[in-house]
């Protein structure tokens, strides 16, 4: 704890709890001191229980204050965590697409055309150059220049027209010309955009014949994806957060606000995946750095994110609650087993007093004394009780504020995977589109000359791009003129697309429109329904005259379930993509989903769902740059994300939970006193008299026995020492056949009808309520066949529990001995239940 004891002094919630459990542990001290010097040989039998209680009451103080720490350092941990792998794990899919772009842009029949070409023909075609790398960087926005450079590094077309330079010294050059596929490189560069580093992608563009003839250089707008990646949706880091990326030498390379953590700085290293303590400009933080794992094979640059946020304000805004359902059984083993030693002790505490109250009346001349003392204990008991309880609440409070966080953040990230995905395919359409060799093959004669050429171009292009089950050209009739995978689809070459295919591509009248269907089956491939993204493909030697359509059909199926199940990990519970009327399009793993999982109200809420608890968070995607945003189209789709939280308690009330409010008068003369006892639901009484004490269920004994109601024997107190007697389940008895809590079960030990002195058997019950006096006139007979169905039953018992809204009247079922006592009688032995109490045989009015 005491590594801790820093942390705790910016948690004001656990130092209020803190300094509670500390003055109610001075209580009891205060308590054990009083009792021992006023009435030392009363409190002598129960005095060790009290001082057992104090003590495991402040080990428990100790257990709860960690937790406490724990839960809110761990919450905050998995804040920054998730914020920071959510921004490395974002990064390096984007940059993914990236060398891909810059592998399949290096192949372009336009480009290579102008590279291979004399000094002539490049200077008459540069304009439609610039043109056509004008026309790639409009579709594929993450772009802010790109360059194309002979073998020895001079400038041959640039899109930034006006950028002077001529020849680069970039050693990129050289490198993209050794290198077999794509080069990455993050430096200052003379075809960069300035003094600052910039992010580029090279590839060496060769001939036919496999001679180089020049180099292609995309320089990523990298600051301005950071700042969107940074600040993102409902994703973005809290403003006292520090999100920044840092190379491998800890050097921070961007930030979320260059005035608190600014770019260029180098922070101390941290441990990977990990809430530590470090410090920048003199401020103390915690910090959480996390690597990419890489993604699809490519591992990215050798980059970190890194959340951190100072210690002074860490807590600041973390330290609630959320609202606590009561009947959660949360799936955390740690905050399990200090709810059930609370419960323990408060079991103990109330058998104490249970047993003390039971020797004062049957010892009435130290009744006075030690009344008041168990008095003392039941008060400090009870708010003892109560303190932990708000306690244990809390924890359960920050627990799953955690997961809803949890929830949310996954929620928010799916949303951006997936548009960010979808931006792609919207981009792919409309370039490959603009593809001269498709519109060649289109607008030949449609002999099927040209089928063969078409699926090769096709099947090349999907075999870059894996994401596609299968691409399409058809004409403007809507005839297919050729397919990828068309050995998959024998017979789909002739025949012609949906009609509203033809229709959507007719109506984009510019190469940077695009449609998509509806998310449904398509007969061009056997996945299950799906998005196909079209576009219009025209002739551009030809005054853009319509020639006809590309169809690209996106897996669905494959891609968003991949996406979800990366998203979900190991968690348990389940990830969606649901449309706006809650239609399902992609789940993890179920084959159908409680529409109560997914219509949260507000973004996030707590569901109850076939006994079980979940955290459900549902997030509506916004879009990504100008996809979804001012392009005109939306699939209006969110993510559900919901993780379990624990099984649904049955049991939704503690009888205990409502102590039983003493009578306000009661006349002397009608004056009595019960044992109220829980069984199930029920609460049930007997009179104290007929009662020896109640022991604790370890105590039992297990015998072989084929009746389940006899579950074995207890060693009882006696007059002539411990003597054993057996032991009934009341819950056997009474029918209540659904399963107790772990934490259920205390044993009563009732005396022996013939000879009071001495115990007869034990009664095995759910919990002990309380011994209270009551006015015996409001014993009443039980309704007429009552016995029938619970012949325990011998009337009626009007009492009153204290609940939150006041005083509130319950019955109690007031039990017949002579019953109780049958069951364990041998035949033929007649109770003389005169001998117990009179009180117990009271004439019912």
């Amino acid at each position: 704890m005491a590594a801790e004891d820093d942390l705790v002094n910016h948690m004001h919630r656990v130092k209020t709890c803190e300094r509670d459990l500390r003055d109610l542990g001075m209580l009891w001290q205060m308590i054990e001191s009083s009792a021992a010097i006023s009435c030392p040989l009363e409190v002598a039998p129960i005095l060790p229980t009290l001082i057992q209680t104090r003590e495991r009451f402040n080990d428990l103080q100790q257990r709860l204050i960690e937790r406490m720490v724990n839960e809110q350092k761990t919450t905050l941990g998995d804040e920054l965590m998730t914020q920071a792998q959510c921004a490395i794990d974002i990064l390096v899919r984007n940059l993914y697409e990236r060398t891909a772009d810059v592998g399949f842009l290096a192949t372009d029949d336009v480009v290579l055309e102008f590279c291979s070409g004399d000094a002539d023909f490049q200077q008459a075609h540069r304009a439609d150059m610039v043109h056509r790398l004008r026309d790639y960087q409009a579709k594929y926005t993450v772009y802010d220049d790109i360059v194309l450079l002979s073998p020895t590094g001079e400038v041959l077309v640039r899109m930034d027209t006006t950028e002077t330079m001529v020849r680069s010294s970039d050693s990129i050059v050289a490198e993209a010309l050794e290198a077999p596929a794509y080069v990455e490189r993050f430096r200052v560069s003379d075809l960069g955009s300035g003094d600052t580093p910039d992010l580029l992608y090279a590839h060496r563009i060769a001939s036919t014949a496999g001679a180089s003839v020049g180099v292609l250089v995309l320089r990523f707008r990298f600051i301005d994806e950071m700042q969107r990646i940074f600040h993102s949706g409902d994703g973005q880091a809290p403003p006292e957060v520090a999100l920044v990326l840092i190379d491998e030498a800890g050097r921070v390379i961007a930030t979320n606000d260059e005035g608190h953590v600014p770019t260029s700085v180098t922070l101390r290293p941290v441990v990977n995946g990990q809430v530590v303590r470090t410090s920048f400009a003199g401020r103390d933080y915690l910090a959480v750095a996390c690597a990419s794992p890489g993604y699809q094979g490519y591992p990215g640059p050798a980059w970190r994110a890194q959340a951190m946020v100072s210690l002074l304000t860490a807590f600041r805004h973390r330290d609630g609650t959320a609202p606590v359902v009561e009947d959660i059984l949360l799936d955390s083993p740690e905050l399990v087993a200090i709810n059930s030693e609370a419960q323990r002790i408060n079991r103990d505490l109330r058998t104490a007093v249970w047993n003390g109250r039971l020797m004062a009346s049957a010892q009435s001349d130290k009744q006075a004394h030690l009344k008041a003392v168990l008095t003392q204990v039941s008060v400090a008991g009870m708010r003892t009780r109560a303190r932990v309880d708000t306690a244990i609440k809390d924890l359960y409070g920050i627990s799953i504020n955690r997961m809803q966080l949890r929830a949310e953040q996954l929620a928010t990230l799916a949303t951006d995977l997936m548009d960010r995905n979808l931006y792609e395919r919207a981009n792919d359409c409309r370039w490959w589109a603009l593809s001269p060799a498709l519109q060649k093959m289109l607008r030949a004669p449609d002999d099927g000359s040209e089928t063969r050429a078409m699926n090769a171009l096709l099947d090349h292009v999907n075999g870059l791009y894996t994401v596609y089950s299968r691409l399409i050209a058809f004409d403007n009739q809507g005839v297919i003129r050729g397919v990828s995978h068309a050995a998959e689809a024998t017979g789909l070459v002739g025949t012609r697309v949906d009609p509203r295919w033809v229709a959507a591509t007719q109506s984009l009248n510019h190469s940077q429109k695009y449609a998509v269907s509806d998310f449904e089956d398509t007969g061009t491939h056997a996945e299950g329904p799906t998005y196909v993204y079209l576009s219009a493909v025209h002739d551009a030697e030809d005054g853009n005259k319509p020639l006809g359509g590309m169809a690209i059909v996106f897996n669905a199926a494959r891609e968003f379930t991949n996406m979800l199940e990366e998203i979900l990990g190991e968690r348990n519970g389940f990830a969606a993509f649901v449309e706006d009327a809650s239609r399902v399009i992609a789940s993890t793993g179920q084959a159908t989903i409680d529409r109560s999982l997914i219509e949260v109200h507000g973004e996030h809420g707590v569901v109850a769902h076939e006994g079980t608890y979940y955290v459900c968070a549902r997030i509506r995607a916004r879009g990504y740059r100008e996809f979804k945003a001012s392009d005109g189209y939306d699939n209006r789709l969110s993510a559900v994300v919901a993780l379990r939280l624990g099984a649904e308690e049955q049991r939704r009330v503690n009888l205990s939970d409502q102590p039983l409010a003493n009578a306000d008068r009661i006349d002397p003369a009608e004056a009595m006193e019960v044992a109220v006892f829980q069984v199930g639901a029920m609460r049930l009484a007997l009179p104290a008299s007929v009662l020896v004490e109640a022991v604790a269920k370890t105590e039992i004994v297990r015998t072989p026995n084929t009746n389940p109601a006899k579950l074995g024997l207890v060693d009882a107190r006696s007059p002539r020492g411990n003597q054993m007697v057996p032991v009934i389940c009341a819950r056997q008895q009474f029918g209540v056949l659904y399963e107790p809590r772990p934490s259920d079960g205390v044993v009563l030990v009732l005396r022996s009808p013939q000879r009071p002195e001495l115990p007869l058997m034990g009664l095995r019950v759910d919990d002990l309520l309380a011994v209270a006096d009551i006015d015996r006139r409001t014993l009443q007979e039980s309704p007429r066949g009552f016995q029938s169905f619970a012949p325990w039953v011998r009337g009626l018992l009007t009492m009153q529990v204290n609940t939150e809204h006041g005083k509130e009247p319950v019955l109690v079922q007031w039990m017949d001995v002579d019953w109780l006592t049958s069951l364990v009688q041998p035949a033929g032995v007649k109770a003389d239940t005169s001998a117990l109490s009179a009180a117990a045989l009271v004439t019912m009015r």
